[in-house]
C-alpha cells in the first residue's frame, strides 16, 4: 500500500477547544480595557516623570529641551505612545480572530494548519508588545535604565500616592500580555500536534485512498480502450449484419406477416382483417366463438 503524506482535518481532544475559547475571550476582554484605559496618554507620561523623580529613568523634560535645541531626542519605546496604539491593534485583531475561529472551528472548517498560522501570528505579536514594554531607557546617560522600567523591576512602592493606582495598571497591561502569550503558545502546540495523522489514521487514510483509486478505474473503463480503431469499426458491422429482420425489411415476404394486434381485430370483426377492403386479407374462418355460442343459446331459449 501505498503511504501518502496529509494534514489532518480534526483537533485531537476537540473539548479541550471550548475551555481555551472562553479563557482567551476573557482575556481578550481584559487586554482591551486595560489597552483602552492607558489611551492616549493616561498615565504613561505620569509614570515616566514618577521614575525620572527617583533616579530611575530619564525625564519627559529631556524630551523638549531637545526639540528646542534642534537636538530631537527619539522617545524610549517604553514610554512612547507607539506601543500604546500597537496594543490597541492587536486586541482588537485578536478579538476579530476568536470569533472568526470559533465559527469556523463549529462549522468543523478550522483546520489544524489554520489554528498554527493564526496561532504563530498571535504568538508574535503579543512578544512583540513584551518586548516593548520591557525595553530599556537610555536616553538620558545620567540616568539610564537598561533593564525592565521601575514599575516591572522595583514595584509600585517607589509611586507617589496619584500614581499608584497607574503603576498597578501598568503592571497589569504587561502581566496579561505574558499570560496571552502562554495562552497562544498553548493553541500553537496543541494545533502543531493536531496537525500530523496517528499510525492509525495514516492507515485508515491510505485505504481510503486505495479504495477511491480502484472505484475511479472501474467507472473509467472501458473494453474499447483495449481495441483499436478498425477492431471498433469491424465488431460495429458484425453487430449491424446480425440485426434481425422485420417486418418491412425488403425481401422478407411480399405479404406482411400476422401480427398478435391484427388477430385480435380480425376475431373481433369476425374473421375478417381490418382495412380499407374487408375482404382482402381474410381472418380465420371460425370468427368468434364466444359470441357464435351466445346467439346458439338464444334461439334454443326461445328468445
Amino acid at each position: 500500500m501505498t503511504r501518502r503524506f496529509f494534514l489532518t482535518h480534526a483537533y485531537r481532544l476537540p473539548k479541550l477547544f471550548l475551555p481555551l475559547i472562553l479563557l482567551e475571550f476573557l482575556l481578550t476582554i481584559a487586554c482591551l480595557a486595560l489597552y483602552g484605559i492607558a489611551d492616549p496618554n493616561t498615565y504613561r507620561t505620569k509614570l515616566w516623570q514618577n521614575g525620572a523623580d527617583q533616579g530611575f529613568n530619564s525625564a519627559p523634560s529631556e524630551i523638549l529641551y531637545g526639540f528646542a535645541n534642534y537636538k530631537p531626542v527619539a522617545v524610549p519605546m517604553v514610554w512612547s505612545n507607539y506601543l500604546v496604539q500597537f496594543n490597541i491593534v492587536i486586541a482588537v485583531l485578536s478579538m476579530f480572530l476568536l470569533l472568526v475561529k470559533s465559527v469556523m472551528f463549529v462549522l468543523h472548517a478550522f483546520w489544524p494548519v489554520l489554528g498554527v498560522l493564526v496561532s504563530a501570528l498571535e504568538v508574535a505579536l503579543y512578544a512583540i508588545s513584551i518586548k516593548h514594554q520591557s525595553t530599556p531607557d537610555l536616553s538620558d546617560p545620567a540616568h539610564p535604565s537598561p533593564g525592565l522600567p521601575w514599575y516591572l523591576s522595583k514595584g509600585c512602592s517607589f509611586a507617589t500616592t496619584a500614581n499608584y493606582g497607574f503603576c498597578m495598571q501598568a503592571r497589569a497591561v504587561f502581566a496579561v500580555t505574558c499570560v496571552m502569550v502562554a495562552l497562544f503558545s498553548t493553541y500553537l502546540i496543541w494545533s502543531v500536534v493536531s496537525m500530523f495523522p496517528t499510525k492509525v489514521e495514516q492507515m485508515e487514510r491510505n485505504r481510503q485512498y486505495e479504495e477511491d483509486i480502484e472505484m475511479k478505474k472501474v467507472n473509467e473503463y472501458s473494453p474499447d480502450d483495449e481495441l483499436s480503431r478498425e477492431e471498433i469499426w469491424e465488431r460495429n458491422r458484425q453487430m449491424f449484419l446480425n440485426l434481425p429482420k422485420t417486418p418491412n425489411t425488403p425481401g422478407f415476404g411480399r405479404q406482411n406477416p400476422m401480427t398478435p394486434r391484427t388477430t385480435a381485430f380480425t376475431q373481433l370483426n369476425g374473421g375478417l382483417a381490418p382495412g380499407p377492403s374487408r375482404g382482402d386479407v381474410a381472418g380465420p374462418s371460425d370468427g368468434l366463438k364466444f359470441r357464435e355460442q351466445y346467439g346458439e343459446a338464444r334461439v334454443l331459449d326461445g328468445k
